[in-house]
């Protein structure tokens, strides 16, 4: 298969080592030094978990190629997706995939299809990566052979769009997840997020100061935004979230975890150095969410407490923005312990959610 990726940072990097192993004929657009170094000296990876490194050499453009693909994927956060879209509209390809964060997801999609002179079929998709890219080379860290959820807007893939995927994958190992609903996905993974982030500002990113009162607060912010979610007709997806908040073993579970994230190191690591280092993806994440608690009226007392408590975005933005230059200076060890406690919270959340209606 002919497969075009946008974007080349940790998760890109992933995912093309992964379509290459796969036989495919990738074809990555990356521009600047990284592309030079793509160009140059190929993909090389260092798969921390696994202990092993690969070195995969896709063919690297700086900017869209006039040929042929079988399916696109963009890589990147929901904010950067629009800086991409016209050139991605462009493409001759049947099938784009856009991979990442994205709580604008209706109107990417429709961006996309209205730039584009041809026909094409918009998914969305959240691989589980995490790790650092340095100069010359990507640390990265992810369980067994990578997986990612994938799925239309408001829609089932079709057979074809299915066998397609699956075809991009062949025999890699690499796990995929049929979604039927991805903008439900991609809200209910975000609404598990927002709260630690209120509380993490609030504390000055110390979480150990949160009081039990303050951790439990945040479960029933977290409630609280699923319901929002519902009552503002998006679906909750995976399919049995909707029993999450109504289980007592799950509640117990899901608390024990904020526990975690608030009061040991992993926690530390993972929310409160992450909120330090990535103020506007969580400014922009924190406004989408208000755009559809305004529209929606929905009451939300917990959030809207702890969302008050924490210092406004241009306070934050004053207390953290000039401390970046400092925080990248810090070893690559350093970084990749916070990496990986990111990607273990992130595991844990995704382990609850998927807890069935046995318990």
């Amino acid at each position: 298969m002919k497969i075009l990726v946008y974007g080349c940072g940790v998760i890109g990097s992933m995912l093309v080592h992964t379509l290459c192993r796969a036989g495919n004929e990738v074809t990555v657009v990356s521009k600047g030094a990284w592309g030079d170094v793509l160009k140059e000296d190929g993909l090389h990876i260092y798969h921390q978990f696994q202990h092993k490194y690969t070195t995969d050499h896709p063919k690297v453009e700086s900017a869209l190629p006039d040929e042929h693909f079988d399916i696109a994927f963009s890589v990147m956060q929901g904010i950067q997706q629009k800086n991409v879209l016209p050139e991605l509209a462009k493409a001759d390809v049947p099938v784009v995939v856009l991979v990442g964060n994205n709580l604008n997801a209706a109107e990417t999609e429709n961006q996309l299809l209205e730039l584009s002179d041809s026909p094409k079929s918009v998914l969305f998709g959240f691989q589980g990566t995490a790790g650092l890219r340095g100069e010359r080379s990507v640390n990265c860290l992810h369980i067994g052979k990578g997986s990612m959820t994938v799925g239309g807007l408001h829609r089932e893939l079709t057979a074809d769009e299915k066998a397609l995927l699956d075809r991009a994958f062949y025999s890699t190992g690499y796990k995929l997840a049929f979604e039927d609903d991805m903008e439900g996905w991609l809200w209910c993974h975000a609404a598990f997020i927002l709260p630690i982030v209120y509380e993490s500002y609030k504390c000055g990113c110390d979480l150990r100061k949160a009081s039990s009162k303050e951790i439990t607060s945040m479960l029933n912010a977290a409630e609280e935004a699923y319901g929002l979610i519902e009552h503002s007709g998006k679906k909750i997806r995976p399919k049995g979230d909707e029993l999450l908040f109504k289980s007592k073993l799950k509640m117990s579970a899901m608390k024990a975890m904020f526990y975690v994230i608030s009061k040991t190191k992993i926690g530390e690591l993972a929310a409160t150095d992450h909120c330090r280092n990535a103020v506007p993806e969580m400014e922009w994440l924190d406004l989408e969410f208000e755009k559809l608690r305004r529209d929606s009226a929905f009451h939300m007392p917990e959030w809207e407490a702890l969302r008050n408590s924490m210092p406004d975005w241009e306070a934050v933005h004053e207390i953290y923005d000039g401390n970046r230059k400092k925080e990248v200076t810090r070893s690559d060890n350093t970084i990749l312990k916070i990496a990986a406690a990111i990607f273990a919270i992130g595991g844990m959340v995704l382990v609850i959610r998927k807890m069935k209606k046995k318990f």
